[in-house]
């Protein structure tokens, strides 16, 4: 407006007149006084004194009086006629008092404003739909929540769309936050949008009554303070004009899409416990009439997806309502159960069984009684979907709830064959979903024989084939010959050292050298890849420089991984000298042995000698500390010295054989006690859950209920006895493998053994 010329033009016109502004400019100069403009050559000296005084203060200030020299210019007078403002300088106005009190205001006086919104404060009551919007408590940047709100109760076409279309995204993102108290007429004003379906259905718009005063007898009016217990009856009376194509009208789609939305938002919205407390409590009949025509609507895909919507709205808000056997909505949701469709009958089956769990007082009546024959046969059904865990988890969850009753277990013992069919599957249902699991008690640990002292020997056949070899090539070979990688076992890095330097470092030897100590430490680690050398600091000041993960080999081994046979025979010199030779095969060493020590002729086969006895009893044992022939002196006998030598000697090898191992030999062999177990589900807390938590459970009931009467059917026993009697041995079973049971089936088995005779 200010980049206007003409409007500054209009607005400069009406400030000439003099009527009315010259009036307003004169008193407000009797009160406050008007500071005089400077004159074009002389500077402005701004007053700094306080323009407003205290009121505090009583000063009269003298009246201004025209001075003589004043020039006479009638338009710069305000008290003329012809005051005109643009050429008003206020010259020679003197500046006036001002008269002010002071003013409670939050910022001086707190308390004050505090008492008085105390006062006047009273609980607000977000069901009264003339509650005033300025106590709503909705962030003032969020305007789109309020635009989504009023636009949905306008009814206007696009302010709907608009509406609902944000109002799916904001349950959808921000579900946690968006709360039915902060937006009076929500709740209602989607069921009441959803229930626009029927007059897709039938041509008839349902009326809302919320005065139990005025209840009519329409068809079309529903009782939305208290629910409408009629309703199913209603629903029959208006016939169904749709027909069951699929073709449809641009206004019938776009209709039954804000049917659609609508119930998404409130299925959204309801999972939230507080929204769906709320809905429930401040909004009871509208919501029971709103499920019960939702899920009684016709068969055709066209509806299916608000008939789940719905079943999810129930699932969340029958906790908090109460039922009875004649309740239009629980009579809608038992004819859920014999549904195609497995979604209906699981989210049936939750809010079934969820019925009135909520309310406080705990006085609910028991819909769940009055069960007809065939509906308890179809639950026996959904039992035996062993690969549907949702429908089996809700059927038990029904048959916990039913068999709370002992009326309700003599019923069901009229419909289903309860000692050989009922029970017995309950107790299958013990073991769903367990897993094999094992517990290992270590009775006695294993001893392995400690690793050898002494690094072994090279025989002179090694020693001459290791010479062959260059370095660092030949202390690697050397090092796989005479060591083993054991991650338990270490050896000093200076024994190690001497050991290899005791073996190559002979200058009389053609080819002999050693590497450098730094050298020969890094290509251990390099030949075997899990050992590491290592400082450890000893007590006080000590160091200690080691190799971890090896161990001296109690022989040493050849290339192909095969330890060398050493011979053990001893001379009769003082002290006994043991034999030094090594050999690669048996073969080798007692080839050796017969010709060598035993001075036996070989025969023409190889590997054979001339067994013979000899003339005069030359032949005795001389094999390590065997003493067989020392007591009795040497034998004639060839064979049967030879035969016994040949028990010290070990067996023939094959040519295709493996190498041995090289672990340690165990001294003392590790015994160990398992258990072998079959655990079911449980939670972080360690509390049975699942399907066969809930079986144990309906068998407990069923033990607590059975009737005292006897069983004429089955031999005039106990019912107790003809239905555990022939089960005890498998529970007794599950017992004892199934851990997370045991408290349950504790229970159980007490319950049995109570008044029964096996």
């Amino acid at each position: 407006m200010s980049g206007s010329t003409p409007q500054r033009t209009s607005l400069r016109r009406k400030l000439k007149t003099p009527s009315s502004f010259a009036m307003r400019l004169r008193s407000h100069a009797r009160k406050e006084g008007l500071r005089q403009a400077p004159k074009v050559n002389q500077p402005f000296v701004p007053d700094t004194g306080p323009s407003r005084r205290s009121h505090h203060q009583n000063i009269t200030s003298p009246q201004p009086q025209a001075s003589p020299h004043m020039p006479l210019n009638p338009a710069a007078n305000p008290q003329s006629a012809h005051f005109s403002v643009e050429s008003w300088e206020g010259k020679g106005q003197a500046q006036l008092p001002m008269s002010v009190r002071e003013v409670a205001t939050p910022g001086n006086r707190p308390g004050h404003f505090a008492s008085m919104r105390n006062k006047g404060t009273k609980a607000a009551d977000f069901y009264d739909p003339y509650f005033p919007l300025r106590y709503l408590e909705v962030p003032r940047t969020d305007h789109i929540y309020k635009r989504a709100h009023y636009g949905l109760q306008s009814g206007i076409s696009d302010e709907v769309d608009f509406a609902l279309y944000h109002l799916v995204q904001i349950s959808n993102q921000r579900w946690d936050k968006f709360k039915f108290e902060g937006f009076p007429l929500l709740a209602e004003t989607l069921m009441q949008k959803a229930l626009e379906v029927t007059h897709l259905c039938t041509g008839v718009n349902w009326e809302f009554e919320y005065d139990p005063q005025k209840l009519s007898d329409r068809v079309n009016v529903l009782n939305s303070l208290h629910g409408t217990r009629n309703i199913l009856e209603k629903i029959r009376q208006i016939p169904t004009i749709l027909p069951t194509d699929t073709l449809e009208t641009s206004e019938f789609n776009h209709r039954l899409r804000n049917v659609k939305e609508a119930t998404l938002v409130l299925r959204n919205m309801v999972l939230l416990a507080e929204n769906a407390f709320y809905v429930s409590r401040y909004a009871s009949g509208l919501l029971r009439d709103f499920l019960v025509v939702l899920l009684n609507l016709p068969n055709q895909p066209r509806f299916n997806e608000i008939k789940n919507d719905a079943l999810d709205i129930a699932e969340e808000v029958t906790k908090f309502l109460r039922t009875n056997s004649q309740d239009p909505l629980w009579t809608s949701l038992v004819s859920f159960l014999d549904s195609p469709d497995r979604a209906h009958i699981i989210r049936s089956l939750w809010a079934l069984t969820h019925f009135s769990t909520e309310v406080e007082d705990g006085d609910v009546s028991r819909a769940i009684d009055s069960m007809s024959k065939p509906v308890l046969q179809q639950m026996y059904y959904h039992t035996l979907l062993d690969l549907d865990r949702d429908i089996l988890s809700g059927a038990l969850d029904f048959w916990y709830q039913y068999t709370l009753s002992p009326d309700n277990i003599e019923t069901l013992m009229d419909v289903i064959n309860f000692p050989i069919v009922f029970i017995p599957r309950m107790i299958a249902l013990l073991t769903y979903e367990a897993r094999a699991s094992k517990l290992e008690t270590v009775l006695q640990e294993e001893k392995v024989a400690p690793p050898p002292s002494d690094i072994p020997r090279v025989p002179h056949e090694l020693l001459e084939k290791l010479m062959e070899l260059p370095e660092p090539k030949r202390s690697s070979q050397w090092l796989c010959c005479c060591f083993v990688e054991d991650p338990e076992c270490e050896i000093t890095q200076i024994a190690l050292w001497q050991a290899y330097q005791s073996r190559f470092a002979n200058p009389q030897m053609p080819g002999s050298g050693v590497l450098p100590a730094a050298d020969f430490i890094k290509n251990v680690s390099q030949t075997f890849t899990n050992a590491q050398a290592q400082v450890i600091n000893g007590p006080g000041s000590a160091t200690k420089f080691i190799i971890k993960g090896i161990r001296p080999l109690e022989t040493a081994y050849t290339f192909d991984g095969f330890p060398y046979l050493y011979c053990k025979w001893a001379d009769n010199s003082q002290p006994s000298q043991m034999c030094q030779r090594a050999f690669v095969s048996p073969t080798d060493l007692r080839s050796h042995i017969f010709a060598d020590h035993m001075k036996l002729e070989p025969t023409d086969t190889p590997g054979k000698f001339n067994t013979e006895p000899a003339e005069n009893p030359i032949h005795a044992c001389q094999w390590d500390t065997c003493t067989r022939f020392r007591v009795s002196g040497p034998s004639a006998n060839t064979a049967l010295v030879a035969g016994h030598i040949i028990s010290h000697l070990p067996e023939e090898r094959p040519a295709d054989a493996a190498p041995p191992s090289t672990k340690r030999p165990v001294l003392q062999e590790r015994i160990v006690r398992k258990w072998f177990y079959m655990d079911t589900p449980v939670n972080e807390k360690g509390e049975p859950i699942g399907v066969a938590y809930k079986a144990a459970l309906v068998l407990r009931n069923i033990a607590r209920g059975l009737p005292k009467r006897e069983a004429t059917k089955y031999g005039n026993m106990s019912w107790k006895k003809a239905c555990f009697v022939s089960q005890r041995a498998k529970i007794m079973e599950v017992w004892d493998r199934n851990r997370a049971l045991r408290t349950q089936l504790t229970e159980l088995i007490m319950i049995m053994e109570k008044e029964v005779d096996y």
